[in-house]
């Protein structure tokens, strides 16, 4: 079977950031698109324009306006456009490494069946210039996680994933904030799929300002209450 593979990135306004990482993505040499999806109420237009622009560079890129709000509402319309066999999940920020998507390319190639997760905890340089208050909650947050559902994984709430089609096929994200990331992990989990975890780094973004805040693990208490 050849490999194929949807990239998922969501943007706000991080428009050089996307172009870096979309310089980078097009090195790895295996049958891709790209799916930006895009916000049409925070969405700049002098970044809607420069999107356009980008489709005449890269003619495997398609552009979406976002339809659900937040990051969970661009990545369920980004998984129901994808039109390749596995489908990947990143940030356009650079707060996930786009470099480390080739090595979890070739390990997905490997695994045709299997999730690749990226996980910060594997490596204890996982993380940088990630506050201390965030630190110790998602530290606190993962044991809790692992204590309850007993999955031998380190990192639930990263999404930066390659899934094969038929593990969100017809899916539907319910939960839309950031603990869509949990959902869409322990959802496939649960019906059997096995998930192979790779050393990551996250690095603080250089464009734009993280919503992710202590408030954020609210959004995924509610699915992790939901799935006990």
């Amino acid at each position: 079977m050849k490999y194929s593979i949807s990239i998922i990135l969501p943007l706000l306004n991080e428009i050089n950031s996307l172009k870096k990482t979309l310089s980078i993505l097009n090195r790895i040499k295996v049958d891709k698109e790209y799916l930006v999806i895009y916000s049409n109420k925070l969405t700049k237009d002098s970044v809607k324009n420069e999107i356009k622009s980008l489709k005449k560079k890269y003619k495997k890129l398609r552009y979406f306006k976002q339809i659900r709000p937040f990051v969970g509402g661009a990545i369920d319309l980004g998984i129901t456009k994808a039109k390749k066999k596995y489908i990947a999940i990143m940030a356009s920020d650079l707060e996930t490494n786009p470099y480390e998507l080739k090595n979890m390319i070739h390990v997905s190639s490997k695994n045709f069946n299997s999730i690749i997760s990226a996980d910060r905890w594997i490596s204890k340089k996982g993380f940088s210039d990630y506050g201390i208050i965030k630190f110790l909650a998602n530290f606190t947050f993962q044991k809790l996680i692992k204590f309850f559902f007993n999955y031998k994984i380190l990192d639930f709430t990263f999404a930066y994933r390659i899934y094969p089609v038929s593990a969100l096929k017809n899916y539907k994200i319910r939960e839309l904030r950031h603990g869509f990331a949990l959902e869409i992990l322990l959802a496939p989990m649960n019906k059997g799929f096995n998930v192979i975890t790779l050393p990551a780094k996250w690095k603080k973004r250089i464009e734009g300002s993280s919503s992710i805040t202590i408030k954020a693990y609210f959004s995924y208490l509610k699915v992790f209450f939901r799935f006990l």
